[in-house]
């Protein structure tokens, strides 16, 4: 029987450094703006809002670790935390297109991974495999309407003013 063992966030990306890397002396592996650029396979746990997703991780064989990451690049309305009915409503939509898209079990490619500016997430790029391509979640999400472009430095998105009083988000669609 395998056995899989689980490591802390600090230890993992130490460990990703040495085989990621042809020259991991390189990289400052303690530095919290360091980026890894994969790609890394991983298995979606559970979709916990519009940009963020928990995963496993495959770093090699016997051995994973768990993530919550977030998706790189775009900012999705809050469900928690939500300054208005409408962002909370919008963020809704946007987790349950991604639970549609990335259902729990789903195989997901992670490319330039580092730390979030949250403690314990992870900031990726976050791809499924369809027929014949890698699908980006970020474009998915920009392109059905349901997150806006934005960076980690980037202010706090308005989605109260944005969403106006009249305007429903958009429908849930498959693939």
């Amino acid at each position: 029987m395998m056995r899989l063992k689980l490591f802390s966030c600090g230890a993992v990306i130490s460990l990703i450094a040495s085989f990621s890397f042809a020259s991991a002396s390189e990289l400052d592996v303690r530095s919290r703006t360091t980026v890894f650029e994969g790609p890394y396979t991983a298995e979606v746990v559970r979709v916990i809002d519009g940009d963020t997703v928990e995963a496993v991780v495959a770093l090699w064989p016997g051995l994973i670790a768990h993530y919550s990451i977030r998706v790189r690049g775009i900012d999705a309305p809050e469900i928690r935390g939500a300054a208005c009915e409408k962002e909370q409503e919008w963020g809704l939509r946007a987790k349950q297109q991604v639970e549609r898209l990335y259902p729990v079990g789903t195989s997901i490619r992670l490319k330039d991974v580092q730390y979030d500016v949250w403690s314990g997430r992870m900031l990726a790029d976050i791809q499924r495999f369809r027929s014949d391509r890698w699908l980006s979640l970020s474009k998915e999400l920009l392109d059905r309407g349901l997150a806006v472009a934005w960076e980690t430095d980037s202010t706090e998105v308005p989605w109260c003013l944005l969403i106006s009083d009249e305007a429903t988000p958009p429908d849930v669609m498959s693939d």
